[in-house]
């Protein structure tokens, strides 16, 4: 089942005026772009391109990393909507627009302040963006998608086996990523920093659509595509997605082997409490004590609390260095904020 009704509520007229803060550096908006992709990954030319969509506040201190990591992947365009209230990142879109990499990035100021805000800046991109993007991927700063396979190196390789065949959705599942038992912020990469992984990929899922089958977002990991069009996961090519409940933001079969989002939830236990508790989320902080902490209860969802996660992995950070050599310089500092019974296991080379 690929459609339904959704209780989405429309943005105000203040939050689609917001829009126009969107500078488009000249390009032609209404002019529909000739799909040629060139994977950094392959040096393949691919018949398609796709493109991240994401609402951001107050995640400074990673989004170069995260931009330049999935630049690094393959992705031709980010669309990041600012969700601060002061347009924090203005400057920084007028100092790159001549950046070879960040250049790649528009941002547009998003006031949109509803509980619904990611759902209505996701349609707001694909309705923008669509007639320059093939494909559009929904995931957040603190998520960095990591290719597990060896047959691929690029997010189009995947695409071309997962999705475009296919047409509607494709999910990929959560893997949790903990805080390594980071305390307070350091200045490294957080891919550096966090390297330590749950045993297995989490049920929750985020979303790739093909523009033109895409409707909306039922939440920020579920969507609604066009019929006859379906929604398919990893597991093989053609699988079909089977939802865990009807908000279709989860999947219990959690296929692995191929693609997965890491979740950089925490990054340290400040840094989480901050963004839960003190600036607060859309859906509220129903998890915060009161004292600067969360309350782990017997039904604490078990990714509300903060853990440090149990293998290390650091896959991620590998490819970041590997594919942005200028991030291999990061192995000659020491983080002197990492626990000291713990110490990091990435080894300078």
């Amino acid at each position: 089942m690929t459609t339904w009704t959704s209780n989405t509520q429309q943005p105000t007229e203040a939050a689609q005026n917001s829009i126009a803060a969107t500078i488009r550096g000249g390009r032609d908006a209404h002019q529909r772009h000739q799909p040629s992709s060139a994977s950094l990954g392959s040096g393949k030319e691919y018949p398609f391109e796709v493109a991240i969509c994401v609402l951001m506040k107050d995640a400074e201190n990673y989004f170069e990393e995260w931009l330049e990591y999935h630049f690094a992947m393959g992705f031709d365009a980010v669309y990041i909507y600012d969700n601060s209230p002061s347009f924090e990142l203005k400057n920084w879109y007028g100092n790159t627009r001549n950046h070879s990499t960040f250049g790649k990035a528009e941002v547009i100021h998003w006031l949109d302040e509803s509980v619904y805000n990611q759902n209505h800046a996701y349609a707001d991109c694909v309705e923008k963006f669509g007639h320059k993007t093939d494909y559009f991927a929904f995931i957040d700063v603190d998520e960095f998608l990591v290719i597990r396979s060896p047959k691929y190196n690029d997010i189009q390789s995947i695409l071309e086996d997962y999705l475009v065949p296919y047409g509607g959705a494709l999910t990929v599942n959560w893997m949790l990523v903990g805080s390594s038992n980071n305390s307070v912020y350091s200045p490294l990469p957080i891919t550096k920093r966090n390297q330590y992984r749950a045993k297995e990929a989490h049920p929750v899922v985020k979303s790739f659509a093909k523009t033109s089958d895409y409707i909306e977002h039922i939440n920020p990991h579920g969507v609604e595509v066009r019929s006859p069009a379906t929604i398919h996961t990893t597991k093989y090519p053609g699988a079909l997605f089977k939802p865990a409940s009807s908000t279709f933001a989860s999947d219990h079969e959690r296929p692995s082997d191929i693609l997965l989002l890491y979740h950089y939830r925490f990054g340290s236990k400040k840094e989480y409490v901050f963004k839960r508790c003190i600036r607060g989320e859309a859906a509220g902080n129903t998890w915060c004590d009161g004292n600067d902490g969360i309350r782990i209860e017997a039904e604490t969802p078990e990714h509300i609390q903060i853990v440090p996660g149990d293998v290390f992995d650091d896959s991620a950070w590998q490819f970041l260095r590997s594919r942005v050599p200028k991030y291999s310089c990061f192995d000659e500092f020491e983080d002197f904020h990492h626990p000291v019974e713990d110490p990091p296991k990435t080894k300078i080379n």
